[in-house]
């Protein structure tokens, strides 16, 4: 993976400033058109004639080493082949992508989070896969469909478009916690928490040993969505936010006792200089994806002096956190350039090649058969922490696809920030956070 820094999270933030707000129900209404679900024939002129155009966000070694699934991909096959064309960050993309459905020329494929998916499928210019995923010859049998995890292609099916698998999962991690033992250990602290109530017991421990902060916090929706999956919470109900529950209040509560008995300290939006005070010693806990985990190992070097553990429960018998990451979405281009990207995206999701990309690049594998695989024993035997985000996968769960999805980030990390800068009690924030988001949600009925 990339150290490109524009992260799911400031992803999000960017596009939150430049999307259109979509005009129809986020409350589990059809496509708004029947064009929009209509795969018979071609809307869009492709960008290339002779090549099937991937537009993606991968950098630096991530981006040669899918270039070399790409070009073994194309080898002795039939068809349009494959092009990688690196296209900026997601927001760059996402920007692309919607100047090229004004234009109706559009790439054959292109790295998308559910959200921009969604914007697209609106405006009729995604090729859903459910044709390609049952066909007899080229799709996939229930025993492989079987074997991805369900949250992963969950994700990628939008009810507001009658079920549609409108995309594909690309590049995946989870929520987890990072935590240096180093300062752990001042405290006489040797095992990270399970629990929130032994991590603000371990917090406050570490603040009296060492005089300063246990946690930074950085201001992320994901984050928060993945803390009130921890808590047994849920987001979204039947045409609702759930944001006035236990859950979510808990969560709030969280921030807000962390921040008054400055247990924690909020690092600058859209910065990473977290990691570096975990690196420095200067703090013992962190929460991020999954990914970083590659860069974290360049900058503690000693593997002993931290380590990698789902974030804390509620209820360990009963675990949540959040899944996100990328997807890829197919373009209604012309048969010709949909049958390769589908056969690109067949190919990229085996066993063998999803467990190389996990491992080339610090994402996680989308099969669930890929616990079997020797390179991945081989990688999880080197050190007990490389194993912990692909166990987290069996009760990862996703954010909402809807359209509203978008706007509603926005307000939760308002609630975030309010909460932090003691602007409002957790139990303010998480009032006035349902009532803005199921407002939002009104606005799209």
């Amino acid at each position: 993976m990339q150290r490109g820094r524009f992260t799911r999270h400031a992803g999000f933030t960017l596009l939150f400033s430049i999307v259109l707000i979509a005009l129809v129900s986020a409350c589990g209404g059809s496509a708004p058109d029947s064009e929009s679900s209509d795969t018979s024939g071609s809307s869009f002129r492709p960008v290339e004639d002779d090549q099937a155009v991937f537009w993606d966000r991968q950098t630096s070694d991530a981006a040669d080493e899918l270039a070399q699934i790409i070009s073994e991909f194309n080898q002795d096959r039939d068809g349009v082949p494959v092009e990688v064309v690196p296209s900026g960050n997601y927001g760059d993309i996402y920007r692309k992508v919607m100047g090229s459905i004004r234009a109706g020329v559009m790439p054959a494929m292109a790295v998308a989070y559910e959200n921009m998916t969604a914007e697209y499928m609106r405006l009729g210019a995604v090729t859903p896969l459910d044709s390609f995923v049952n066909e007899p010859q080229a799709g996939l049998s229930q025993e492989e469909l079987d074997d991805f995890f369900p949250a992963m292609l969950g994700s990628n099916r939008f009810d507001q478009f009658d079920g549609q698998m409108l995309s594909f999962p690309y590049t995946k991690s989870v929520l987890v916690m990072f935590y240096n033992l180093r300062v752990m250990k001042k405290a006489g602290i040797t095992e990270p928490p399970r629990t929130w109530d032994a991590f603000l017991e371990q917090s406050r421990a570490i603040k009296n040993a060492t005089g300063s902060h246990a946690v930074a916090l950085d201001v992320d929706c994901s984050t928060v969505s993945g803390i009130i999956f921890s808590m047994g919470g849920d987001i979204l109900g039947d045409c609702e936010t759930l944001y006035d529950q236990p859950a979510s209040v808990k969560t709030f509560q969280l921030y807000e006792t962390l921040i008054n008995e400055e247990l924690a300290y909020q690092i600058p939006p859209r910065t990473f200089n977290d990691e570096t005070s975990f690196a420095n010693d200067e703090i013992a806990f962190i929460f991020r994806t999954s990914a970083q985990r590659p860069y974290l190992v360049n900058l503690m070097e000693d593997s002993t002096a931290w380590g990698i553990a789902p974030i804390p429960q509620a209820d360990p018998a009963n675990p949540g956190t959040a899944l996100y990451g990328g997807n890829i979405t197919v373009f209604k281009t012309n048969p010709e350039q949909q049958a390769s990207a589908w056969g690109f995206i067949k190919h990229f999701s085996t066993p063998d090649t999803t467990v190389r990309w996990a491992l080339a690049t610090g994402y996680l594998p989308v099969r669930k058969s890929a616990a079997e695989h020797p390179d991945l024993q081989a990688f999880w035997s080197e050190w007990p922490s490389n194993r912990t985000a692909f166990d987290c996968l069996s009760f990862a769960r996703t954010e909402p696809n809807i359209l509203a999805w978008q706007e509603i980030r926005s307000l939760v990390e308002n609630a975030q920030t309010a909460v932090i800068a003691q602007l409002k009690t957790a139990e303010q924030a998480a009032r006035d956070l349902k009532q803005e988001a199921d407002a939002v949600l009104e606005k799209r009925r």
